[in-house]
């Protein structure tokens, strides 16, 4: 009788799955308001699946940003360079895939984030090589708005991040 209890239970019981986890990296040229705001969005499973579909042209998917071979490592990663004309100038967007492993079946080669770089002329004025943690919580570099305030301090006097802002959707 045992075993089968244990046949039933094992036949009724759901498939296990794991979730999965989609980004998009991007920017808003924000005329209007007068800013340039870098986006990164994420979205588990159906939702994520969603997001991606509904992506603006200033907005791009890792994942796409890379160039993987047959022998599953990662060949070369491109660059999406963009610039934003507000009133106190052009900037410079460079939006970066960061994998988490040359090889996408070792450790953390499933996982993906970007990272960016916006300059004015020659001056990096902000600088993020990853957005969030790597799949084991390490090399941690946080990207929230109260480290944006704390980082936009002074630079020679002037307020670097006066029409930057760095903005999550959840």
């Amino acid at each position: 009788m045992k075993p089968l209890i244990a046949a039933v239970l094992f036949a009724i019981v759901l498939p296990a799955y794991a979730d999965t986890f989609f980004a998009l990296v991007g920017y808003v040229c924000d005329k209007q308001n007068d800013q340039l705001l870098l986006t990164y969005d994420g979205a588990y499973n159906e939702e994520g699946e969603a997001m991606l579909m509904q992506k603006r042209s200033t907005q791009w998917d890792p994942w796409k940003l890379l160039t993987i071979g047959d022998d599953e490592f990662i060949h070369a990663t491109k660059t999406v360079r963009r610039q934003c004309r507000l009133s106190d100038g052009i900037y410079q967007i460079a939006i970066t895939p960061s994998p988490g492993n040359v090889h996408i079946q070792r450790r953390c080669g499933a996982w993906i984030t970007a990272g960016a770089i916006v300059k004015k002329g020659k001056k990096t004025i902000y600088a993020m090589p990853r957005f969030h943690s790597d799949c084991h919580d390490s090399d941690i570099f946080p990207a929230d708005q109260e480290m944006l305030n704390e980082r936009s301090i002074q630079a020679e006097g002037v307020p670097v991040f006066a029409k930057l802002a760095l903005c999550f959707v959840q």
